[in-house]
């Protein structure tokens, strides 16, 4: 009997064990170590592949912008400022160069030399250095083309984040809840300020399509957060944009043309919306709302400040509403109802006895309601501009350090003078603009002039260090001329000494004069080139008369 061998059954365990394969292992990339290390002992590695590339004369004078010329290997304001608050957190990655004793950079050059920037302000301070982490590779000694490689890797694929990402994050960081110190740290590791960090959580909520357009400009984050604040009406990307440019061009990095183009816009922007309500209303109220005519006397629509009743009574609005004619229309330069009738002669009205009559008439009495169109415009203008005027000279006020020689030269001149503006802005007792410009509440709001605090700004002194006590004497004399120079009808006209001199005194402190205070103050100054040359013309006539008197004799 033959007997056949055959292979035995696999058992469960066999079969569990060839459907489970052998988990892999982790294996190391490469042989190196962490370390920490002094800055300023490393060199460029020579395989680095990142090189100083300094643009040419004709480079610049032709402005290319083209990335071979430029230097990529030097850390920008922002790299700077962020090492110098909180160190390198990433890890340069080094190698042993061939003297066996230096380490070389082979990615990591614009972190290693914004450390050395830092590490020297530390040292010329006083102050201990921070290090810097690295990991050297010294498998790769020896190694250039591997060097090389990495190093061109490392920069090939890095990927920014988008500036939408960067606003979100630093969004993300002003709504935590830590510390304002902590904050203002974290601002500064970003080449920020607090003021930048708050202003992101409204910069996040930029469209798109703002936002680029913006950004092309180099809008900063409180930049961005104004611009969405304005950012449906009609062209305030433009006037922002112009008023950067002006505040760029005037150097001293103040945003004053900036502020006014704000200020303007926010006042268009309520000025839109109290059309909007006010359109809303007369529809409710059913109430025809009509284009305003450039010319009344050739359509059948009358105002009716032209209109007077058959007894030649003037017609009102309230009389008016019951004719079928009764309608309205938005005047031009301020969100204000003019009442109209739709035709009045069908109506049974008659024209008043100021109406025009035909179109030159109407041509005539439009110059004169135009005059007073600009009047209204420049009113409005000077108001928006005060508001940016005074949060300047809450700033002047408030501000680090000593009162500039032009500020004590005003204060003591103001003080110590006999002029009529300072003894008169005493007498009224009024603390407002004092207080504001001191950036404290004032304690006599609410108060009339019998109730009054006899030592408003007790708290105030007592609390000013002596550095600081001009202050208090600068925001009394800023209030003086503010309130005795600056009034809403002060640019027409004969300009007074005090406002020109004002202005001139805000002008040489820093401060961006809006259009309508430029004006201002280069009428005043033609007005006291036309009041010298005449004075100096009836002093040479009264010499020439005396010269001829004893030739007369």
């Amino acid at each position: 009997m033959t007997v056949i061998e055959t292979e035995a059954p696999p058992t469960a365990a066999d079969i569990d064990a060839e459907a489970t394969p052998e988990v892999p292992i982790g294996v190391e990339g490469f042989a190196g170590t962490f370390a920490w290390v002094d800055p300023r002992t490393l060199v460029v590695d020579p395989y680095n592949h990142r090189k100083p590339r300094p643009s040419t004369a004709e480079d610049e004078t032709e402005g290319n912008d083209d990335q071979e010329a430029e230097d990529t290997t030097e850390p920008d304001a922002d790299l700077i400022a962020s090492v110098d608050e909180i160190g390198v957190q990433t890890p340069l990655l080094l190698r042993p160069q061939a003297d066996g004793g230096t380490l070389g950079i082979i990615f990591g050059q614009r972190r290693f030399k914004a450390a050395v920037l830092a590490a020297e302000k530390a040292i010329a301070a006083g102050r201990p250095f921070r290090l810097v982490p690295v990991i050297v590779r010294t498998d790769l000694k020896g190694i250039d083309d591997d060097a090389l490689t990495i190093s061109l890797i490392e920069n090939k694929h890095r990927k920014a984040a988008s500036v939408r990402d960067d606003i979100d994050a630093v969004r993300q960081l002003s709504l935590m809840k830590i510390s304002k110190t902590r904050k203002a740290k974290h601002a500064r590791s970003l080449g920020l300020t607090p003021e930048q960090v708050k202003a992101a959580e409204t910069a996040d909520k930029l469209s798109d399509e703002s936002l680029s357009e913006a950004l092309s400009y180099d809008f900063d984050f409180v930049e961005l957060a104004d611009l969405h604040e304005v950012e449906d009406l009609d062209h305030a990307l433009w006037w922002l944009r112009s008023a950067k440019r002006r505040d760029l061009g005037e150097g001293g990095g103040q945003r004053g043309n900036w502020a006014h183009a704000m200020q303007k816009l926010r006042d268009q922007k309520a000025d839109q919306a109290a059309r909007e309500k006010l359109t809303e209303e007369l529809a409710t109220a059913g109430i025809p709302l009509v284009e305003r005519s450039w010319n009344w006397a050739k359509t059948a629509a009358r105002p009716l400040t032209d209109l007077t009743t058959t007894d030649g009574d003037l017609v009102t609005p309230e009389d008016h509403r019951s004719c079928p004619g009764h309608a309205a229309f938005l005047e031009r330069d301020e969100p204000v109802a003019v009442w109209l009738c739709q035709d009045w002669m069908k109506c049974g009205h008659t024209l008043g006895p100021d109406a025009p009559r035909d179109a030159r008439e109407h041509k005539d009495k439009e110059a004169e309601k135009e005059a007073r169109r600009t009047v209204i415009r420049n009113n409005k203008a000077w108001r928006a501009a005060r508001a940016v005027r005074h949060e300047f000279l809450a700033t002047l006020c408030t501000r680090k350090g000593d009162a500039s020689p032009a500020a004590w030269t005003l204060i003591m001149s103001t003080i110590t003078g006999t002029s009529y503006l300072y003894e008169h802005f005493v007498d009224t007792g009024d603390t407002t603009l004092t207080a504001a410009f001191l950036r404290v509440p004032d304690p006599n709001e609410g108060r009339n002039k019998w109730t009054r605090v006899s030592d408003p700004f007790a708290e105030a002194i007592a609390k000013a260090p002596a550095s600081r006590r001009w202050q208090i004497l600068l925001a009394l004399v800023c209030a003086a001329h503010e309130q005795q120079a600056m009034g809403d009808s002060v640019w027409r006209g004969e300009i007074g000494s005090h406002t020109a001199a004002w202005l001139a005194f805000l002008k040489a402190e820093g401060y961006a004069l809006s259009e309508i205070e430029a004006e201002t103050l280069a009428t005043a100054e033609v007005q006291a080139q036309k009041r010298a040359e005449a004075l100096s013309a009836a002093e040479a006539e009264k010499q020439a008369a005396q010269v001829a008197e004893p030739v007369a004799a």
